[in-house]
């Protein structure tokens, strides 16, 4: 059974489903994890919230992103408005015609911030160093960059958030030997990327 992992996905839900064609997923045979900002920048964030209540209802695990609590943190607070324009969520108005439905945002605020594999967590964007998983910073685990990426070591970790051009230069999957950075760069002039992440092959649209 393979395990395939996609982050960052930020409104490019159609990107989503073609990269996953591509990659031949079945839920009968393989495991998916969506590991958050599923809303914000791309062209469709509607149709991608859509698009993941039903593929973790055929078995799919999504986590949340950063990305993923800001409309509820507008609905709750109001002058985060455009703090959230700002970043990217001019964009998720377009397509919701508005704020998002309560119902969207109880579901987007439910989700996990990480999961665990006997070989490896997989978490938005990363992990505090020297912090044991279950004492970790929410903050931490839908914002954190360089200080994980620079000093964290330990059991592996599967992470979005930060694109991997800036860790190696180009829209590609970045491996080190305890971290595997997969935000490829969607919704900012990059790519939407389905990695295996036991042979580190991939798909992408």
């Amino acid at each position: 059974m393979r395990r395939l992992a996609v982050s960052d996905i930020h409104g490019e839900g159609s990107r989503l489903l073609q990269a996953l064609h591509a990659a031949a997923y079945d839920s009968a045979h393989d495991r998916l994890f969506l590991l958050g900002d599923y809303m914000d920048r791309g062209t469709d964030a509607r149709l991608t919230v859509a698009i993941i209540q039903n593929l973790v209802a055929d078995g799919a695990v999504a986590l949340c992103g950063n990305h993923d609590l800001m409309p509820g943190i507008v609905v709750r607070a109001h002058t985060h408005l455009p703090w959230w324009v700002d970043n990217g969520g001019d964009a998720t108005i377009r397509s919701f015609r508005g704020l998002p439905p309560l119902e969207v945002i109880a579901w987007l605020d439910r989700l996990p911030l990480y999961h665990e594999e006997p070989d490896c967590i997989l978490v938005h964007a990363g992990l505090t160093p020297g912090v044991a998983l279950a004492e970790q910073d929410p903050v931490h685990l839908l914002w954190i960059r360089e200080e994980f990426v620079n000093h964290y070591r330990g059991k592996r970790v599967i992470f979005g958030h930060t694109p991997t051009v800036y860790l190696h230069g180009t829209w590609a999957p970045w491996a080190g030997d305890d971290k595997l950075g997969i935000d490829t760069g969607a919704a900012v002039g990059g790519l939407l990327t389905v990695v295996d992440i036991d042979s580190l092959e991939t798909w992408t649209a």
